[in-house]
């Protein structure tokens, strides 16, 4: 058909090449000869030729195509073995034409078969979905419906107002078994298995007692069709297809509340779950690093990993109860000690605006480090720490002090090698460390801290102590030095700033406190840690608490039992002024949950919240991208107002309170 095609372009390039040279032939007789006066007949003899041969040429090869066509349609007939409407059948291909209303003026058999007497009716009407694909604005270039049993994928060849239908039901269908029979793996850990056991006493009663637990677990995984398996005493391992994970999800993995129910005050379960691989040691991996947030979020929660995206939290409404064993304490304690042993040198960091919990925290790691007998330097940015912290350190350490104990951010990166080991004091959150760039030079890295981990973490630390059950991070350095296997002292002024941290983190052991807490207190105490240089370090001056009153004064309650303050938009306020208020508006009668808002900087508006335990103010900070505990937490966000960060907070509320609402430990 091409040849042909290639011949008639020929024959029609040879007409108008004689005609053009009869009209010139015509013109140069005419300029020789103007007397002649039939010149005009001559034209009109000429043009009624040409008319007549171009029509002979476009009929005859016109003849000959539609005869070149038919023979090659006989022929895919032929190798088709009928027809092509029997081909668009098997195929499962529907045709539908529609004018420029989006009427249907035609459809295959195939689709008349299918969709009895739809010709003259609107195409959108009849299959509502599809008008994204007529939509000019639109750049999508299929899409599938599902209509009565069967899964279409339909596209729109817009310039021949084609719209084609693909039946894909049987494909639909074997992803969607693919996807129900997809591996989840998961780690089930008894949260407080050692304690519980000290705590009964009794071996008979507590074999009964666990006795009883392994059967409701096992008992939960024989109705959700899960393979579960006890790996040692306290942690099961457990296998299921995406189908029965999807029916757990759904009753929100109901065995961790059941167990607290069967056992109150006694054994909690965390959970920790990964699915979306085809490899089982990479789900493995997952479901064991979910398991480990779980435990250092503290425990009583479901973490679910899924391959390549965000981690999803279920539970961890309430605190977790502190361990009553210290051996594991002590056992941290050796090992982080001779885990220090195994670098040249350390640097030890707080988080941004550091205050006398982070600045106590790291002079606790850097009196460990002295131990160890590895240098160590804490890492010091004037402009980013607390006011009251910058004046504590200038008047209890003279320059050769301050040069011994502190590096600027001039000097620190001379001091980094492959064998240099960063160690975080008071966070987790790498959005919020002192120095967020400090953090990519190291390849080993180690945790101090008792936030809960949210979303954003530092990945895959070498070393990490997480404990939620902690008042403060100078509590757990304060463990760490006097459990110790080795008789650790702790001079005077170390004692004095661990116990600030303390006293900060508990206002003055009025909130968040444990046995623990007092314990560490006291041991500060006996090394001569003065209680009242601490007083004198926290005490509000004048101005901050006229700003604190201002504050106050602007306040909404939205909710019920609910207090928001907020200072204008264009006055910055420090975050421990925000924290302040935040604690003092939980002191008000009938309010359980507090929070305060106002700029920390000048693209930073920080929300500080507290609750008095009936609702999880962590669990709230946490929907709006921040964390902490259940009765202290904070968010922050960049680049909006006041009054943006305030409505933001609103609709959580609104959307998210009753969930946060904590759960009482007898139901």
């Amino acid at each position: 058909m091409n040849k042909l095609l290639t011949k008639q372009r020929i024959w029609l390039l040879i007409a108008l090449i004689i005609q053009a040279l009869a009209i010139a032939a015509v013109g140069f007789l005419y300029y020789y000869g103007p007397d002649f006066k039939y010149y005009f007949l001559i034209l009109i003899a000429l043009s009624s030729a040409f008319v007549i041969i171009d029509f002979l040429v476009y009929m005859i090869f016109n003849f000959l195509l539609r005869e070149k066509k038919g023979q090659s349609e006989l022929k895919a007939s032929e190798i088709l073995g009928t027809d092509v409407s029997e081909a668009y059948n098997f195929g499962q291909i529907g045709l539908a034409v529609c004018d420029y209303e989006n009427n249907i003026v035609w459809v295959n058999e195939f689709l008349g078969k299918r969709f009895t007497n739809i010709v003259d009716k609107n195409i959108l009407s009849e299959f509502p979905g599809a008008e994204v694909l007529s939509d000019e604005n639109s750049n999508l270039k299929s899409i599938n419906l599902t209509i009565e049993t069967h899964t279409y994928k339909i596209e729109l060849l817009k310039e021949a107002r084609l719209y084609i239908f693909r039946d894909v039901t049987d494909y639909e269908n074997i992803y969607h078994n693919i996807q129900k029979q997809a591996p989840v793996f998961g780690y089930l850990a008894i949260d407080n298995y050692q304690d519980v056991h000290m705590s009964v006493g009794d071996e008979a009663k507590f074999a009964d007692l666990l006795s009883d637990l392994r059967r409701l677990i096992f008992k939960y995984g024989e109705d959700n069709n899960v393979l579960m398996r006890r790996i040692n005493e306290d942690r099961y391992l457990f296998i299921t297809t995406k189908e029965y994970y999807d029916k757990m999800f759904r009753d929100q993995f109901s065995i961790v509340e059941d167990v607290k129910i069967k056992f109150p005050s006694l054994f909690t379960l965390s959970i920790g779950i990964g699915f979306g691989f085809m490899d089982y040691a990479k789900l493995a991996d997952l479901a064991s690093n979910a398991l480990d947030v779980a435990l250092s979020r503290g425990g009583d929660q479901t973490v679910i990993q899924p391959f390549s995206k965000q981690m999803i939290y279920i539970g961890g409404k309430r605190e977790l109860q502190p361990s009553r064993n210290k051996v594991p304490l002590r056992n941290r304690s050796n090992g982080f000690v001779n885990y220090l042993r195994n670098f040249k040198n350390v640097i030890i960091m707080g988080h941004y605006n550091a205050d006398f919990d982070a600045i106590g925290s790291c002079l606790g790691a850097y009196l460990l480090c002295k131990f160890a007998n590895v240098p160590a330097k804490i890492y010091w940015d004037e402009a980013n720490v607390e006011s009251k912290v910058r004046t504590a350190v200038e008047l209890n350490f003279n320059k050769t002090e301050k040069e011994e104990y502190f590096v600027d951010m001039k000097h620190v990166y001379s001091l980094i090698t492959d064998k240099t080991l960063l160690v975080c004091c008071d966070f987790n959150n790498p959005n919020i460390a002192l120095n967020k760039d400090l953090l990519k030079e190291f390849d080993k890295i180690a945790i101090l801290d008792h936030h809960r981990q949210t979303i954003d973490r530092i990945e895959n630390p070498d070393w990490s102590v997480i404990d939620t059950s902690a008042s403060s991070a100078s509590e757990i350095l304060t463990l760490f030095i006097t459990y110790n296997e080795a008789a650790i002292d702790i001079d005077p002024r170390t004692a004095t700033f661990l116990l600030a941290g303390i006293c900060l983190d508990t206002q003055f052991f009025k909130e968040h406190t444990t046995n623990n807490t007092f314990e560490a207190a006291g041991k500060l105490k006996q090394f001569d840690g003065d209680i009242t240089t601490v007083n004198e370090l926290l005490k509000d001056d004048l101005n901050e608490c006229l700003q604190k009153i201002s504050i106050l004064n602007n306040n909404e309650i939205t909710i019920t039992g609910t207090f928001i303050a907020y200072s204008p938009d264009s006055e910055k306020v420090n975050p421990t002024i925000l924290a302040k208020v935040a604690n003092d508006a939980l002191k008000f009668s009938d309010v359980y949950l507090s929070f305060c808002i106002g700029r920390t900087g000048e693209h930073e508006v920080k929300i500080s919240a507290r609750s008095d335990g009936r609702a999880s103010a962590g669990f709230l900070m946490e929907k709006l991208g921040g964390g902490g505990h259940l009765k202290m937490a904070a968010a922050s966000f960049e680049n909006i107002t006041v009054d943006e960060a305030k409505s933001r907070l609103i609709s959580v509320l609104k959307d998210y309170l009753n969930d946060a609402l904590a759960v009482n430990e007898k139901n």
